[in-house]
């Protein structure tokens, strides 16, 4: 991947914690959100109809 899509991916992403409610955290408090992430994911592992759930979830807040 060149520098120009990596940049524009983390900007996106970075998008979606603001969308989320979760840019008022400090960057020194990165650990939590990257817990939350790797919560997220076991979570998925563990249960992989999640997907669908939060894929519903996620397209009604973004669309609506």
């Amino acid at each position: 991947m060149d520098r120009k899509e990596d940049t524009r991916k983390k900007i996106q992403l970075g998008g979606l914690f603001v969308k989320a409610g979760l840019d008022h955290m400090h960057p020194k408090d990165a650990y939590i959100l990257y817990g939350m992430l790797i919560d997220c994911k076991r979570a998925l592992e563990k249960k992989p109809e999640l997907r669908e759930k939060w894929a519903f979830m996620g397209k009604e807040l973004l669309m609506g």
